[in-house]
């Protein structure tokens, strides 16, 4: 039997203000994964949770997965799902009674009694055991228990009330913090916090055939070849530039035997991240259909230094997501030392230095600094004229220009 073990999908997510079903990307996996099920004609589809990014999910991100699922079942694929820590597990499994008839079987929240599907193959039967993002206290309510504290014995206690015959082929699905004899997962930046008292120890699982994980966006196994994340398919963060994304395949034999590939999917966008001086990035070789993280080792900008970076990367055709500054190449602390060195900036260069300092390095956007350009402006115009009649006019100017930024749709 082959299966695909997918998760963590979060469709519907935004990356710094980018949508990325607008911008292409998660549709342009899903077209991909459908390529790889009409190439690899798998006898199921593993979905192990954070289908979405939200509990409340877009209009976009529902039609987005429903098309997914369409097609899927036009091709006779099943596909078993369960909710993750991301997901609304009552709202994921809306219509599960009258799905699982079109092969879709969804878990969407813990009961006494785990969702089972039952798949046959040439060996025999294959049971999918349906688990959903597990909290201790949902354990206790449905086991009718007060003692279960913490996931690890929560996991136990449920595995522990099912009657599953392991002398055949058994799959579990799980949406958790699985470690593996203490030694924890390599995790990314886009992961919500995860681990200590929420976490699982791989050993519960060993009499499972494969154990298809989500929760963790870094594709890897977990002590054996059989417990494995399948990780996110996009990176969701510039951290997981270097991650593999792919589309881990299972192939289960006789029991006891397993395969274990992951296919190389396309992305419609490379997230990468390059540092140096404006001069530098203005300089700097980047990829074609790339995200763009710029890291500004510089001391002094100039003020509309985020739009020239941001007009530069647009006609390589590519997106600046992020800018930072980097101030670890300055000497002592960084900051500015004298009196005399005050008076050598602008007021938008006073302003960036200002604003980068308390925004953990990041840059004013465009808007912000159209605005402090603005009063940067009126302040330099106004420097002689000290009376109370050109201090009010100057203020009214000021509130006419926030107010026409704001009927922009920018917020000021």
């Amino acid at each position: 039997m082959r299966f695909f073990h997918l998760a963590d999908l979060h469709l519907g997510k935004c990356i710094h203000g980018y949508s990325m079903i607008e911008m292409g990307d998660q549709p342009f996996f899903i077209e991909q994964l459908l390529k790889k099920a009409e190439e690899l004609k798998p006898d199921a589809v593993l979905i192990s949770g954070d289908v979405y990014d939200r509990a409340v999910p877009s209009k976009e991100a529902v039609r987005l997965f429903d098309d997914c699922l369409t097609e899927l079942a036009k091709r006779k694929i099943p596909v078993l799902m369960i909710a993750g820590n991301h997901d609304s597990g009552s709202r994921l499994a809306f219509g599960d009674k009258l799905l699982c008839h079109q092969g879709i079987y969804i878990a969407g929240e813990i009961k006494k009694n785990m969702s089972c599907v039952t798949l046959q193959d040439a060996y025999g039967p294959v049971h999918f055991w349906l688990v959903p993002y597990l909290f201790p206290a949902a354990a206790n309510v449905v086991l009718d228990r007060e003692d279960l504290k913490d996931y690890d014995s929560a996991m136990r206690a449920l595995l522990e009330a099912q009657k599953i015959d392991f002398s055949e082929r058994n799959v579990i699905l799980s949406h958790q913090f699985v470690v593996a004899g203490g030694e924890k997962p390599s995790m990314g930046g886009s992961e919500t916090t995860v681990g200590g008292i929420g976490q699982i120890d791989a050993a519960m699982f060993e009499n499972f055939e494969y154990v298809a994980l989500g929760h963790i966006h870094n594709a890897q196994r977990m002590g054996s070849e059989k417990v494995r994340y399948a990780g996110s398919p996009l990176c969701y963060h510039f951290s997981e530039a270097e991650q593999k994304k792919g589309l881990t395949v299972v192939e289960l034999g006789k029991k006891g035997t397993l395969k274990v590939t992951v296919e190389e999917i396309p992305i419609l966008h490379k997230m990468q991240e390059i540092s140096g001086t404006m001069e530098e990035l203005l300089n700097t070789e980047i990829k074609k259909n790339s995200y763009i993280r710029a890291v500004i080792k510089q001391e002094l900008l100039p003020p509309q230094a985020v739009e020239t970076l941001r007009t530069y990367f647009s006609s390589k055709e590519c997106v600046l997501m992020e800018v930072v500054r980097d101030f670890s190449f300055k000497k002592g602390n960084g900051e500015i030392k004298t009196a005399k060195d005050v008076r050598k900036l602008s007021l938008e260069e006073l302003f960036n230095e200002f604003y980068s300092h308390q925004c953990g390095g990041e840059l004013p956007e465009t808007h912000i600094n159209s605005l402090i350009s603005f009063v940067a402006e009126q302040s330099r115009n106004g420097a002689d004229e000290d009376s109370e009649k050109e201090r009010i006019h100057a203020a009214k100017q000021l509130i006419e220009y926030a107010g026409k930024c704001q009927s922009e749709g920018e917020t000021v």
